[in-house]
């Protein structure tokens, strides 16, 4: 797979096999990895006089923004296939940035990546650190080259 920014302001990405979209659908499949949702997980640790106010006013479109992210990228990776190209532009890029978040945090809740760094680790927590720094890389990408910043 390449990346790389584009004169008119997007990332394209070339898929050059298989593989390459696999590693791009395992954003949303790693996302979904648990049982409850990531808006459902960030309540875990709020005041329990907050949780009602949280689960009526914040859950619902927090819930619907992260599935809107993903479904974005779902979106995109249901049309291409091995040996095609695909563009990521502005328009977009905050979902993508968002599913990809996403995607990292369940797969450190899963693993505990940050903690198993130079440990001897089997395939599935290799495979997942290779995923995580994939994903960091590709977010890193989209908030240089098309989002100036603001998701900060």
């Amino acid at each position: 797979m390449k990346a790389a920014p584009t004169l008119d302001g997007r990332i394209r990405i070339d898929i050059e096999d298989a593989l390459d979209l696999a590693v791009l659908r395992a954003i949303v499949a790693d996302a979904h990895a648990r049982d409850d949702d990531l808006a459902s997980r960030l309540a875990a640790g709020i005041d329990p006089d907050l949780a009602e106010d949280w689960d009526d006013y914040v859950l619902p479109e927090l819930r619907g923004s992260f599935n809107a992210q993903l479904e974005t990228i779902v979106g995109v990776l249901g049309k291409v296939t091995p040996g095609e190209t695909f563009f990521i532009g502005r328009e977009d890029a905050e979902a993508w940035f968002g599913g990809l978040n996403q995607a990292r945090l369940a797969l450190e809740e899963r693993y505990h990546l940050s903690e198993n760094e130079g440990i001897e680790e089997d395939d599935e927590v290799k495979s997942a650190g290779i995923r995580s720094h994939f994903y960091q890389m590709l977010q890193g990408m989209l908030l240089h080259f098309l989002m100036d910043g603001d998701a900060l």
